[in-house]
């Protein structure tokens, strides 16, 4: 499933051939292990880290020039798990509460056979989680505004 953003100053959009059922696969459709978490973490910054050299990058200290909308119903649960409220405009889902819930995810992976029960236990939900943790982490993001 290939992601497409458009950038402050780029008329063409950049494109990865990279979504959550990719990552979902390389995790044997489970939840991950450690060993799979790492080659997943390496092939998604392999797929972000070369939009962060295309989108316009933002003096310290301001907002970058564009605004990551997702309606994606994953990505929504993803949101409702970090403990947004969905309906109260603007939703936003923050990098710091994607980074909670990664480290949340990391914990239980490095503690097998006990899974926090707040986490939805489904293999392209980690996916989902890693990909927007990597892509807010490299692109500078601070947040993802939810439709």
């Amino acid at each position: 499933m290939p992601t497409a953003a458009l950038a402050a100053g780029n008329t063409e959009p950049y494109s990865v051939a990279l979504g959550w059922q990719t990552v979902a696969q390389a995790f044997g459709l489970r939840m991950p292990t450690p060993l799979s978490l790492e080659n997943a973490i390496a092939t998604v910054e392999d797929a972000v880290m070369p939009a962060s050299r295309w989108l316009t990058k933002p003096p310290a200290g301001t907002a970058p020039p564009f605004t990551l909308h997702t309606r994606s119903p994953l990505l929504r649960e993803v949101a409702e798990v970090a403990g947004v409220t969905l309906y109260t405009p603007p939703a936003r889902l923050s990098r710091q509460a994607v980074e909670n819930l990664f480290n949340r995810l990391s914990d239980q992976i490095h503690r097998p056979g006990v899974p926090d029960t707040a986490l939805p236990q489904r293999a392209e939900w980690a996916a989902a989680l890693l990909i927007l943790r990597e892509g807010l982490h490299h692109w500078g993001v601070e947040w993802v505004e939810l439709g």
